[in-house]
């Protein structure tokens, strides 16, 4: 007698899963080319090159908590067609505006959106931070990093020659530049440190996270890497000096320079893991295997159980819309208005009767400017009053295209600001819109300086509102032209500032009605 068994395989929903990959790939679609733009700054800014391993580090997060995620399914939640919402609009404002940082957040917003319209808040509970984490993989706006690259600059360079000092060895530091006397070392941009720093920042806050111990001391771990960034990367500067001030500059470039740097952010990591160990040892933990491991994470129970319903049609719908609105968005064409203009070629011939002599730029500083058009011009007029003029003009600030502010570049130059003040629009401003005024010094030279950003006819002194109502304007005017006006004159030891900011005002006023031909409004 024989018999037949019967084998029975588990049913599998294929409908559900269908409609979850249909979720992904229309937002994958949605800012299709926010990730290739963002693929290729990973691979173009030595500080963003470990963005590449940060999907994965998340990617392995989720999967060692599978178990508690897939316990953790709720009711698909409302929010996420919400953050759906907003991220549909942030591609829009980029691919209107070129702002590729608005794309950035929206792949950011995209994941916690999944998230919830797949299992709600309990599963995005669970999913928290290895979704948070992917916040490392975003470039900060391209201001900022200059911002933040020149204040790096100002700090390694001031505790690079306080510790090249320590080695008695006699230095010199103006702005940026470091004087050994036989050479002359520039504490370029790559040197900063901001090519540790968020790398380094990626990494604090995964020790932290993994850091079996109280709160406050994962705080300390994370804000720790700023401080040894900076610290660490002036002893690097401090060390290249000493070792240059014979006149050997082969420390300064080529492959040992670059080998340097990764010695350097390998001893940010040990002196990270020190502190790591210090704090693990007040809890009586005695090394760093015993002191880090990932967190356990326990299952969150939903308040409502998974709905099968609900998430078809939340979820559904929202792929579709999202679909639909990608192929609107992606098929539309967007195009800048650049209004015609004369070319600063001529501006000269504006100042009959002046002495005009025109200043150009080196070609590196030329590239790091990226200006379409720029000028720079010493004026002396018929009563002898001198003058520096600059003017740098973009037919479109997209695609990481922007200024680079003067309270940023003229320390670096080893100007020491006495003065720093934004002058708002009112009746006791004597130029008639806002505008910056510093006063500045080197050595026995005195400037000062007037500077603001012209733009479709508005002038901005504060650079965040100025990049505010650029969004606006491209949205409304497709034009996101615009220039930067600096101002200077010498002040003369004896001299009151009050003649200074007479002369420049005259100079103003002297360019209101010349200046519209070259910056349109």
């Amino acid at each position: 007698m024989s018999t037949i068994r019967s084998t029975t395989r588990p049913h599998i929903d294929w409908q559900p899963i269908a409609v979850a990959v249909a979720l992904l790939l229309a937002f994958v679609f949605l800012f299709h080319r926010g990730l290739a733009h963002l693929w290729e700054r990973w691979g173009s800014q030595q500080e963003l090159s470990h963005a590449y391993f940060i999907p994965l580090v998340t990617f392995w997060m989720l999967w060692e908590r599978r178990d508690a995620l897939r316990q953790s399914m709720g009711r698909p939640h409302w929010l996420g067609m919400l953050l759906a919402g907003v991220s549909v609009l942030l591609v829009l404002s980029s691919e209107t505006t070129h702002i590729f940082f608005l794309a950035y957040v929206s792949i950011f917003l995209s994941a916690f959106a999944v998230s919830l319209l797949v299992g709600g808040i309990s599963l995005t509970r669970v999913a928290f931070f290895p979704l948070v984490y992917l916040v490392f993989m975003i470039p900060p706006p391209v201001w900022i990093i200059t911002v933040t690259s020149w204040q790096f600059q100002i700090w390694s360079s001031e505790l690079g020659v306080a510790m090249i000092r320590m080695f008695g060895v006699p230095v010199y530091l103006s702005g940026n530049v470091i004087d050994l006397g036989v050479i002359k070392l520039q504490v370029a941009e790559a040197c900063s440190g901001l090519r540790y720093l968020f790398p380094f920042l990626s990494l604090g806050a995964l020790a932290a996270y993994f850091y079996r111990g109280p709160s406050w001391q994962r705080a300390i771990i994370l804000l720790s890497t700023i401080p040894i960034t900076i610290l660490v990367n002036s002893f690097r500067i401090a060390v290249t000096g000493v070792l240059s001030s014979g006149g050997d500059v082969s420390h300064t470039e080529g492959v040992l320079h670059f080998f340097e740097g990764w010695v350097v952010f390998g001893l940010c990591i040990a002196i990270l893991l020190g502190i790591i160990v210090l704090f693990g040892r007040t809890s009586g933990r005695r090394n760093v295997v015993s002191t880090l491991g990932l967190p356990e994470c326990e299952p969150t129970k939903p308040a409502e159980p998974w709905s099968r319903r609900r998430f078809m049609i939340l979820a559904g719908g929202v792929a579709v819309a999202v679909t639909l609105l990608s192929i609107v968005i992606h098929s539309t064409e967007h195009r800048a208005f650049v209004p015609e203009r004369k070319g600063f070629a001529t501006l000269p011939l504006e100042f009959p009767g002046w002495r005009v002599q025109e200043l150009p730029l080196d070609v590196a500083t030329e590239q790091v400017l990226g200006a379409d058009d720029y000028i720079v011009l010493d004026l002396v007029s018929p009563e002898g009053e001198r003058f520096n003029l600059y003017i740098a003009y973009l037919e479109a600030q997209r695609d990481g295209r922007s200024w680079h502010s003067p309270r940023q570049c003229l320390p670096g130059g080893g100007w020491e600001f006495e003065v720093q003040q934004i002058i708002p629009a009112g009746p006791a401003n004597p130029l008639g819109h806002p505008y910056n005024r510093i006063l500045m010094k080197s050595g026995d030279d005195r400037y000062l300086v007037y500077y603001w950003y012209d733009q479709r006819g508005r002038a901005f002194a504060d650079e965040i509102w100025m990049k505010i109502v650029l969004i606006w304007d491209v949205a409304t005017q497709q034009r996101s032209d615009g220039a930067m006006v600096r101002l200077m004159t010498p002040v003369g030891p004896e001299e009151d500032v009050a003649d200074a900011d007479a002369r420049l005002i005259k100079l103003r006023d002297r360019l209101r009605d010349i200046l519209p031909a070259y910056v349109p409004d």
